[in-house]
């Protein structure tokens, strides 16, 4: 039965964000068009929360879903995004992180607003925790849209480009958690932990670095990498045993990361993630 339902796997994207945390359409809608296009295998990989699982229909059959999440780290004072893929989302540990990630980024966003009104754009936390929802999981897209609903900017991009983008005027860094110690918690709840986008690893080195804290695999395939890159990945995660996964890093229609069905996954690459769904099956059977 398992050797059926993995060769039935052809198309997948196991990088997609909803309206939990920046992307701009809800679990539900990303569940019908996922069926709709065809897709066989999904992640929903949302910033630091677990929470679209919640929101997904009971019977979604025959589209399968690797349970999924984008947790921030820092190493060497830069930004590391780890896809924690097959996680027990109950886990203690995983549990206590996304909850300080909650009460982090509302502490930050509240800091970015005093920013933004002392530069002479008033904007109030509450219209902010409005598009945020009920959770109020904050990120920076959420304050964008706000200064555009405000007439402060014409679009989100500019938003990031003038004022609250990476070491822009109105810039708080958010709280990070050492990618060691993200991995080690992915590990605690059952999961497996993989290097988002490696290619845009502030500095190549560090992919060696954390290559050696124990990493299960590679985003291989994403919208930013070069042919060039995606081959060097295949290459350093076959010599090192790792598991290769390709997403579109899908947020909205807007963003240039707009892809959502057509992911053209390398044969090796599909094969590793067919491999990767097994072995989640078989730890799920153990839990």
């Amino acid at each position: 039965m398992i050797v059926k339902e993995i060769n039935d796997i052809q198309r997948v994207n196991l990088h997609l964000h909803t309206n939990v945390s920046d992307g701009n359409i809800s679990p539900k809608e990303l569940i019908k068009r996922s069926q709709e296009i065809g897709l066989d295998l999904i992640s929903i990989t949302d910033h630091d929360t677990a929470d679209a699982y919640t929101q997904i229909p009971d019977n979604i059959l025959p589209l399968r879903i690797l349970p999924g999440m984008e947790i921030s780290s820092l190493y060497k004072g830069d930004d590391v995004h780890i896809l924690a893929y097959g996680c027990d989302f109950n886990n203690s540990a995983l549990r206590a992180i996304t909850e300080m990630y909650l009460k982090g980024r509302k502490e930050r966003a509240q800091k970015m607003i005093k920013l933004l009104t002392d530069m002479g754009m008033p904007i109030s936390l509450e219209e902010v925790i409005a598009i945020a929802g009920s959770r109020e999981l904050i990120v920076r897209p959420h304050i964008a849209q706000v200064l555009v609903n405000h007439k402060f900017c014409q679009t989100r991009n500019e938003a990031f480009e003038k004022y609250i983008g990476d070491n822009k005027p109105a810039y708080v860094p958010k709280p990070e958690v050492s990618v060691s110690d993200v991995i080690s918690i992915i590990h605690q709840a059952d999961g497996f932990a993989v290097i988002a986008h490696p290619g845009k690893l502030a500095k190549l080195s560090y992919l060696e670095d954390i290559i050696t804290m124990d990493i299960d695999g590679l985003e291989v395939w994403h919208p930013d990498h070069y042919q060039w890159e995606i081959e060097n990945f295949i290459k350093i995660a076959t010599e090192k045993g790792l598991f290769m996964t390709g997403g579109s890093d899908y947020h909205s229609e807007q963003d240039k990361h707009n892809l959502f069905d057509i992911i053209p996954l390398p044969e090796v690459v599909l094969t590793s993630v067919k491999k990767l769904w097994k072995e989640y099956q078989c730890r799920v059977k153990l839990r």
